[in-house]
């Protein structure tokens, strides 16, 4: 009895032991599975809760380019619509210079043309306002790439200034070293801020002399890529040591940033953004002896056919022999050895007196190229002497933006050219005169009836259609062209124009960009591959923001007018392509 009751019992705590087991066991793999469940729960919450943030940090990013596309889209829109009716004010008041007036009409006309100006170099500045664009930088702005034009760059941060230093002493020079490409693919926006805010700091301590914008090479890096070197250049007094030192500081530590002054902000904008385009800026600077305002960035080489050929047309000169008479030797020595590299024969003079020296030496001289301002003998003085003794010398004018002196001896001059001097503007007037001595032998004074003189037309005749739906510019520029002897055509929009150049030749078009139901790029495209026989296309457009000359070039038009447009361009422009033209014939 004792061990069947022995044997049940171990029996029944054998199967308790066993219950107890699969109890605790089960009791395990239920937690087990409910934490599990849980983990899996969190990870689902998560997985939802990182999928949830993805989907708002893409519509954000979504919702910033938006912004920065209608941001973009607005600016361009105040820019069009300011620019056009100020391209009808300055254009009329430009005509009204023109004609015959009493010397108070002279005085008010002048007055319009000088506060128009003004008022340009105003929205320019607001267009590119360096207190946006901080914004942008600190909200994580990414570079664009598009394709620009360097010069042209250069060249837009000049348009600028130049009202501004109309009356001033002090130049505006840039100097790109032969090596770099001209043609980019990079942020051109970002680069013309940069040398905006920097142009403008140097010329807050220069009173005289000249700001000077130099672009080298420094290396090649990879087979389309290289990095760029720019240097602004000022003949101000430098700063002290201690400011310097100051001014140092505060870009090592960024706390310029927070500073209330307007000049550190500057170079705090300025650091950021060569910083996002590869690069860092570093500040020279020497008592008495100027600053030098260095930086670099990484960029992407373009096409180089967006461009005429300027080298092949310079060789069909090579050997002319061209006399530069300007007291600032930085500019003529910049100018100097671009001639040299085209093959040309430049002899430089820093003053009036010592350019009739050296047409006392040399003979033969094909060109000379006087500017107006220098000491003791002024470029209407030196012109007079010049035309004495050599009366079938043809002369080119550098004169400063503003300055209407020259314009009572007119006759002196075959052409004028603004300060600061742009590439295309100098060298297209360099072409022309130098194609007209060779055509005929000698120079005439073309300036005096170059300028709304209908002589103009029996020396470059030119059926011209014009491509404008503002009807105060359609008015303008048929009157400026009236003026010159044309009798052009005028068409309203891209469709209108597409069906007018099908049943007619035409040998130029101004072509303006913003225009209804087809706008001018769309018209040009099609023209370039419609037409059999192709005619010379010329924008001329309010749109002159980043990318928009690139964009009318790409398109397939030949060349690029912004508005305002002003009598000695459009002059000048018509100039160059009917003389390109003439030549190819």
């Amino acid at each position: 009895m004792a061990i069947w009751f022995t044997w049940w019992f171990n029996l029944i705590v054998l199967l308790v032991l066993l219950a107890g087991g699969y109890i605790l066991h089960y009791l395990k793999m239920n937690a087990l599975l409910h934490k599990n469940a849980d983990l899996e729960r969190k990870l689902l919450e998560r997985s939802e809760l990182l999928t949830y943030a993805k989907a708002n940090a893409q519509k954000a990013s979504e919702d910033a380019a938006l912004a920065n596309r209608n941001k973009s889209a607005l600016i361009a829109k105040i820019s069009h619509n300011i620019r056009t009716p100020m391209n009808t004010i300055m254009g009329m008041a430009s005509l009204l210079n023109e004609s015959v007036l009493n010397q108070e009409q002279q005085e008010f006309a002048a007055n319009i043309l000088y506060s128009g100006e003004n008022l340009l170099s105003i929205i320019n500045e607001i267009l590119m306002n360096d207190i946006l664009e901080f914004s942008k930088v600190e909200s994580g702005r990414e570079l664009e790439a598009k394709e620009f034009d360097l010069r042209n760059n250069i060249e837009e941060v000049f348009d600028v200034f130049a009202p501004k230093l109309a009356q001033t002493d002090i130049e505006l020079i840039y100097s790109i070293s032969p090596d770099v490409p001209v043609q980019l693919i990079g942020d051109a926006f970002c680069l013309r801020q940069i040398l905006v805010n920097l142009t403008e700091y140097a010329l807050r301590f220069t009173t005289e002399g000249e700001v000077l914008i130099a672009v080298n090479l420094i290396e090649l890096v990879g087979e389309n890529q290289a990095k760029l070197a720019f240097e602004i250049r000022d003949t101000s007094a430098g700063f002290s040591s201690e400011k310097l030192a100051a001014i140092v500081k505060s870009l090592q530590s960024d706390t310029a940033e927070g500073n209330q002054n307007s000049g550190s902000k500057t170079l705090a904008i300025c650091k950021k953004l060569i910083g996002l385009m590869g690069g860092s800026l570093t500040i020279e600077s020497r008592e008495k002896k100027g600053n030098i305002f260095k930086f670099s960035i990484l960029t992407n080489f373009g096409k180089q056919n967006l461009r005429a050929n300027t080298q092949a047309e310079m060789a069909k000169l090579a050997g002319k022999k061209i006399l530069i008479a300007d007291d600032n030797l930085t500019l003529s020595n910049i100018f100097k050895n671009q001639l040299v590299r085209w093959k040309l024969v430049p002899f430089v003079a820093n003053s009036g007196k010592q350019a009739l020296q050296i047409l006392t030496q040399e003979t033969g001289f094909d060109l000379a190229l006087i500017d107006m301002q220098m000491p003791e003998m002024d470029g209407v003085e030196l012109a007079r002497a010049v035309k004495q003794n050599h009366p079938d010398l043809p002369i080119l004018l550098m004169n400063k933006t503003g300055n209407e002196k020259y314009k009572d001896h007119a006759a002196l001059f075959n052409a004028v050219v603004e300060k600061p001097l742009k590439h295309h503007n100098i060298i297209g007037q360099t072409l022309s005169l130098l194609w007209q001595k060779g055509k005929d032998g000698a120079g005439k004074d073309q300036y005096a009836k170059q300028k709304l003189s209908v002589d103009f037309a029996e020396q470059y005749p030119l059926n011209i259609l014009i491509a404008e739906d503002d009807r105060m510019n359609q008015k303008l520029v048929t009157k400026v062209l009236n003026k010159l002897g044309y009798n052009p055509q005028v068409s309203e929009n891209g469709k209108d124009v597409l069906e007018v150049v099908s049943h007619k030749n035409f040998d130029l078009i101004l072509m303006d960009v913003q225009m209804p139901e087809m706008d001018g790029l769309e018209a040009t495209r099609m023209i370039r591959v419609c037409l059999s026989e192709q005619p010379i296309i010329i924008a001329m457009t309010a749109n002159t923001l980043q990318g928009d000359r690139e964009e009318c070039l790409k398109a397939g038009m030949d060349d690029y007018m912004s508005k305002p447009v002003r009598l000695d361009s459009l002059v000048n422009i018509i100039e160059k392509w009917a003389l390109q033209s003439q030549q190819k014939r």
